[in-house]
């Protein structure tokens, strides 16, 4: 299932954050260094982390289906592999942290943000959601500082978009759901954009005291169990973390799955609109 994470890094492509220029080659070999270790937990952990664009699709038909033996994380949204991927991927490792691993999506049920289980009582979906998004709070703002508790990473590292994935009932946005759930009506950061970002911003500026020096230390010992498990389960030697910082960045080919995350690839997807391949 998906590509792994040494051809996921050894075929790094030019990215909008422009990694190799603005980032030293230490900093990209602590980059590839903390993609090895994220790897070793998700594995550790019995996931298995998907790395090319597009995954995001495999994610979305195990949601449509409800599918609680899905045990695939689509972590790679774009073409950078180093502030993003990592970013993502501690993003990700703070959801499984704050959830529950021996069940597939962390414990969280596939039908959030957007919809609850259809037996929670009618008016209930409010406090019901509040758990989904204290934990998509926590993993937005937790990136930076466990980014540097547990990598020592130091320079910025970026999620996927400026703002986390909520669910907040009262709105009028509606989207489908999987099969044993309830769609709620909800404010969406599109159509409702001053309202979801007021509810965003007071979210995540609660949960910012989640992550107590304490609370980092605790964190980053379960993550070293998780890769002590992961290790155990390689195949074999990575290439030492410097060799692939040091790869030479390239333009995405015309047969190249596109950054766009579509799935489709980049002659069939963004360079029919005239895209740069870079």
């Amino acid at each position: 299932m998906g590509i792994g994470i040494v051809e996921a890094l050894s075929h790094p492509h030019v990215c909008a954050c422009d990694c190799h220029q603005t980032l030293t080659l230490k900093e990209r070999t602590q980059g590839i260094r903390a993609m090895y270790r994220f790897d070793d937990a998700l594995r550790g952990w019995g996931y298995v982390p998907l790395y090319e664009p597009g995954a995001d699709g495999l994610y979305r038909a195990a949601q449509a289906k409800n599918d609680a033996s899905y045990r695939g994380i689509a972590v790679r949204d774009e073409e950078c592999i180093f502030r993003r991927l990592v970013g993502f991927a501690v993003h990700e490792l703070i959801h499984a942290l704050d959830g529950d691993v021996t069940r597939a999506n962390y414990g969280m049920p596939f039908g959030l943000p957007y919809g609850v289980p259809a037996e929670v009582p009618p008016g209930d979906e409010k406090a019901w959601l509040d758990r989904f998004n204290r934990s998509e709070a926590r993993a937005w703002v937790g990136v930076a500082p466990l980014a540097l508790a547990l990598y020592d990473i130091g320079w910025t590292v970026r999620t996927a978009r400026d703002v986390g994935t909520y669910g907040f009932a009262g709105g009028n946005a509606l989207v489908d759901v999987p099969p044993g759930f309830r769609a709620v009506p909800h404010y969406d950061r599109v159509h409702h954009a001053a309202r979801y970002y007021a509810l965003a911003r007071r979210i995540e500026d609660d949960e910012r005291a989640w992550f107590s020096d304490a609370r980092l230390a605790e964190l980053v010992a379960r993550v070293h169990e998780a890769e002590e498990l992961g290790r155990k389960k390689r195949k074999g030697e990575y290439p030492p973390p410097e060799e692939l910082a040091a790869l030479a960045p390239r333009k995405i080919g015309r047969n190249d799955l596109c950054g766009c995350g579509s799935g489709k690839k980049w002659k069939k997807c963004c360079g029919l609109k005239g895209a740069d391949p870079s």
